[in-house]
């Protein structure tokens, strides 16, 4: 998902230039993006979904504002919402693979599998690289019970980005699952050499589970 572009520094300064540069540019979409963004920053949230929502009244097609709406909504838990402001994103770029795989991640959290399954693979179509879509497509796949999927798309995560734990623990999900205890064992471990929380039970499991 979008990152807050805003540096670490004075925030509240960078606030008050903002607030004088909307004042004095009420039309300006970039000002009011970037005081969203500020507000944002410091987790004045309210105050940044206004501004964010006042940018797109100027510029309802901009990506790049719905993104970050969408991505505050969402870290807000309002999935719902973030959902919403991802598609309509997606109906100015149909081709956005990050829109795509933002809707996946959020239908995934609400436990709707099949949704994210669509937008995962919808996204990977696009990029079939994108780490984070194929990590979390394991895990939708693992629920779905279509394990050897799961364990493809977990073997080609960490295949691309050796260093990311997480994708260690959904290949041992997915190997677990598909009765591969040994491969399972040896995913954990290397996801816990990463760094990576382990489940305790899941590691209970795979440990005392024989192949």
């Amino acid at each position: 998902m979008a990152q807050n572009p805003i540096k670490s520094g004075d925030v509240n300064k960078i606030i008050q230039d903002l607030e004088k540069e909307v004042r004095e540019n009420k039309n300006s979409v970039v000002a009011h993006h970037r005081l969203a963004l500020a507000y944002w920053k410091a987790g004045r949230n309210d105050d940044a979904i206004k501004e964010f929502e006042r940018a797109l009244q100027i510029d309802p097609a901009s990506f790049e504002i719905r993104i970050n709406l969408g991505t505050l909504f969402f870290q807000l838990g309002r999935l719902e919402d973030g959902i919403r402001e991802n598609k309509t994103a997606l109906d100015a770029h149909p081709a956005a693979a990050e829109a795509m795989a933002n809707i996946g991640s959020a239908y995934l959290q609400l436990g709707k599998w099949e949704d994210a399954a669509e937008y995962f693979e919808k996204a990977l179509e696009i990029k079939p690289e994108m780490v984070p879509a194929l990590t979390n497509y394991a895990t939708v796949m693992v629920e779905l019970n279509r394990l050897d999927e799961a364990v493809q798309a977990a073997e080609k995560a960490v295949s691309l980005a050796p260093s990311f734990g997480l994708a260690f623990n959904n290949l041992a999900v997915a190997c677990y699952y598909k009765g591969d205890n040994a491969r399972a064992r040896e995913a954990m471990e290397k996801a816990k050499a990463l760094g990576y929380p382990i489940h305790p039970d899941f590691e209970a499991k795979v440990n005392s589970d024989t192949d």
